[in-house]
């Protein structure tokens, strides 16, 4: 199965995106991983940095700021190896706003505000 969706039917990655800028990030992660689970091409890494992404955004969501910043990295630096915009997202932007939300968790932790609130990222995505 190739990443990008063939023929009529639900896009199973439109549904994670969907998911994900309805911060259902923990279900956006369960939508992703089954197509990650069926690609083996190119796409494969750029999921995998997605989903962690995703992950990361539950793990915050649940007051684990060491999981949040530990798969913003990870995610964020498997997506840096791919075009600015892939597979229809604005994966450049995606990054650079993963990568200032991966700083303002860094200073809630050191501020022991586990309260704090992040601004979530969209993901906006055009045909690919």
């Amino acid at each position: 199965m190739s990443a990008v969706a063939d023929g009529p039917g639900l896009d199973p990655i439109q549904e994670g995106i969907r998911l994900f800028n309805e911060e259902y990030f923990f279900e956006a992660h369960e939508v992703l991983e089954e197509v990650w689970r069926q690609e083996h091409g190119e796409p494969r890494l750029f999921l995998q940095g997605l989903i962690q992404i995703c992950a990361a955004y539950h793990h915050f969501q649940n007051g684990n700021l060491v999981g949040a910043i530990t798969l913003l990295q990870r995610g964020a630096d498997k997506m840096r190896h791919y075009p600015p915009r892939y597979l229809g997202i604005d994966a450049s932007g995606l990054i650079a706003h993963i990568d200032g939300n991966r700083g303002r968790i860094e200073a809630i932790q050191r501020d022991d505000a586990t309260d704090a609130k992040i601004d979530f990222p969209r993901i906006e995505r055009a045909p690919p």
